[in-house]
């Protein structure tokens, strides 16, 4: 019995990605030198494996057994010995996934397995159970049983080759009908005008052997070395709203800013917009196309970040010239002074505040990443459980939703109004407050979802200080405090903004009801969808156009167009499942699709969300979350391990996947959902 085989030519034994690292290699490209460990060792260590042919609680509480005894079970004799010798030849590995499915059409399991990266070769024995293990993992079971295929068929293979370190890092793509015209995405880092071209070339090459395909590479200087290549779907037709790019314009450079702003914008607040980047430096352009806010690095000279252990005095200051603003405006402000207070805190908040909280974050992460690598991860936790107005958030949903009596829930939804009253579910002038709207605060009831709780950040912390020199901690403690200190004044700026929006609003439908009551508008809402210019000048005159009405009726009807014609999402989803990022735990249930401001979903209901924002999150319940946007440290993730919840952020395409009703598994375990049935 073999348990080890080499990179060459197709040896079934090979597995997905390392099949594909072999053909890359016989393509003349750069790749890692590695083996495999072929879907012998699997069957050694799990000789007797019946797996469910459905997924339900009973299913899952099996498979987390199965992955129990593959993680205890020996390894054959002679395996790790003979491992070890190959071992010798790196001081760190990429142990991979290399599964039956992995490079086929219709089935890629993209992102389904685990696979490590960086691993020492102390740590490979483990990694590798990990990765085998992963084919167990409720998430993969169910993404193989929706697509027809036997879950842990074989080979289930392991890749190992040297960590490749890079100095860029990305995907690109080539479509066989359109070969001059690549697709090339780096993740991270700067990829050179010498390597670019050679990616180019090397995609060139393999569009012709091979037809549509994807890779994976990294960039080492004005090298390429090529990591998996598997078939690629291309992405439907170009959509519209990039015609209102300027000519010139890359639409690469621009990015859709879904996660804060899912919904097309009122006309009004698209020409807020205009404004807002024609006069601020916030370290980003943006742009309205087809009526959503996107957008794209800034080059131009902004203002000096502060630093960052000033950014909380900086905050307070700007907080108290605030509210002595939002005092002197009053309850019905004036339109141009409205628009000055908000022009007044875009650079302060965004050009100034933000970077110093975002370097907060970075220079800890960083620090760990060089003298704690193995504790990256838990910069969630780390960040976790701040004080700020978000946990104040929190705090008063909850008490809304344990209110006993109606007097008690009155009293408890006043409290919550009195700090968040000005706050909506959407970052849209148009969007009326929870204040005007306080039924949206209706959707908060009692969870009953209990688990477990998570470590808090104060024990995780203590774990990563044990693995410091001592002469290393003071400085841990130092940039430790000073990134939760961020993290809750990322939550703040947050809760200031909804204030000056909130005095722009009741400018706006104060000009409304003037406007009403001349005749010129139906209702004082129409205001939202004339153009901002106009509104400014009919804030300036008494009288008002006889078609006034006709142009808000135009405005509201490009509006509901653009809402059934929404930006492509970033990644096209397989048929049946989506990935993303998640946050721990596991839950099934039938699909409730978000609109902001719709009543919350019933218990056991998995709440599907284009985005959700800080201000909705405490006032809904579900038994998981699933948002299309979002990272592992935003507010989506970090208030769902606050509540226990399952989630997985991130999973683009997920709306347009899913249907109301739909009976999905969300393996938050794997970054996985997957629609079961």
């Amino acid at each position: 019995m073999s348990f080890f085989a080499d990179l060459h030519g197709t040896d079934a034994r090979l597995g997905g990605k390392a099949r594909s690292l072999a053909r890359l290699a016989a393509a003349g490209l750069g790749t890692p030198a590695g083996f495999v460990i072929t879907d012998e060792l699997f069957r050694a260590i799990a000789p007797s494996l019946a797996l469910p042919d459905r997924i339900n609680d009973d299913a899952l509480a099996k498979l987390d057994r199965v992955r129990a005894d593959l993680m205890a079970a020996p390894f054959p004799s002679g395996f790790s010995q003979e491992l070890a010798g190959r071992l010798a030849l790196s001081a760190l590995w990429s142990v991979r996934s290399s599964f039956a499915s992995e490079d086929i059409a219709g089935s890629l399991g993209a992102g389904v397995y685990e696979s490590r990266v960086a691993v020492r070769p102390d740590e490979v024995e483990t990694a590798i159970r990990q990765v085998l293990a992963s084919a167990l993992s409720a998430g993969a079971v169910a993404y193989a049983l929706a697509h027809g295929l036997q879950p842990a068929a074989a080979p289930l293979a392991v890749l190992l080759h040297p960590f490749v370190r890079g100095e860029a890092e990305g995907g690109a793509a080539y479509v066989a009908e359109c070969p001059d015209d690549p697709i090339i995405q780096v993740r991270a880092g700067t990829l050179s005008g010498v390597a670019a071209t050679q990616l180019r070339g090397a995609m060139r090459s393999l569009v012709q052997r091979h037809g549509a395909v994807e890779v994976e590479w990294v960039a080492q200087g004005e090298t390429v070395v090529f990591l998996q290549m598997r078939p690629f779907a291309p992405p439907p037709a170009p959509w519209r709203g990039w015609d209102d790019l300027e000519l010139g314009e890359s639409r690469d450079s621009w990015k859709w800013d879904q996660a804060h702003n899912p919904l097309p914008l009122s006309p009004v607040h698209a020409g807020l917009i205009a404004l807002v980047d024609q006069r601020c430096r916030i370290g980003i352009r943006q742009r309205v196309l087809g009526q959503y806010l996107f957008y794209a690095p800034d080059t131009r000279p902004g203002p000096a970040p502060v630093p960052v252990e000033e950014a909380p005095a900086r905050f307070a200051a700007l907080r108290a010239e605030v509210e002595s603003r939002l005092a002197a405006l009053g309850d019905e402000p004036a339109l141009e002074g409205a628009l000055d207070l908000l022009l007044a805190i875009e650079e302060p908040i965004f050009g100034i505040i933000q970077p110093a909280l975002r370097l907060a974050r970075a220079n800890l992460q960083e620090f760990l990443r060089r003298e704690a690598p193995s504790a990256v991860p838990a910069l969630r936790q780390l960040l976790g459980g701040v004080a700020s107005m978000a946990s104040e958030r929190r705090r008063r949903a909850a008490a809304l939703r344990v209110a006993g009596d109606a007097e008690a829930r009155a009293r408890a939804r006043d409290r919550y109004l009195a700090l968040f009253g000005d706050e909506t579910p959407v970052w849209d002038v148009a969007v009326p407050t929870c204040r005007e709207a306080p039924e949206i605060l209706n959707n908060a009831e009692t969870s009953g979802f209990n688990v477990p709780p998570a470590k808090t950040h104060d024990q995780t912390g203590e774990q990563v200080e044990k693995q410091l020199a001592p002469e290393q901690r003071e400085e841990w403690r130092r940039l430790l405090q000073l990134a939760r200190q961020a993290a809750g004044l990322a939550e703040d700026d947050d809760w200031l903004y909804a204030r000056v929006q909130a005095a722009l609003r009741r400018a706006l439908l104060s000009l409304g009801r003037r406007l009403n009551r001349m005749g010129a508008l139906s209702d004082a809402s129409a205001v939202f969808f004339l153009p901002l210019p106009l509104a400014r000048f009919l804030a300036a005159s008494t009288s008002a156009p006889t078609n006034l009405q006709a142009q808000a009726a135009a405005g509201r009807a490009g509006w509901e167009a653009a809402c059934r014609e929404p930006p492509p999402a970033r990644e096209a989803p397989d048929t049946v499942s989506v990935k993303g990022v998640g946050t721990g735990g596991r839950a099934l249930g039938r699909v409730a699709l978000h609109r902001p401001g719709s009543p919350c979903p019933a218990p056991g209901q998995i709440l599907l969300a284009a985005t959700l924002l800080p201000s909705e999150l405490p006032l809904l319940v579900a038994a998981a979350l699933v948002t299309e946007t979002g990272g592992p440290l935003d507010h989506v993730a970090s208030q769902a391990r606050e509540r226990h919840l399952p989630a997985v952020v991130g999973a683009a395409g997920a709306c347009r996947l899913f249907r109301d009703g739909d009976l999905v598994l969300v393996d938050a375990d794997r970054g996985l959902v997957v629609r079961l049935g």
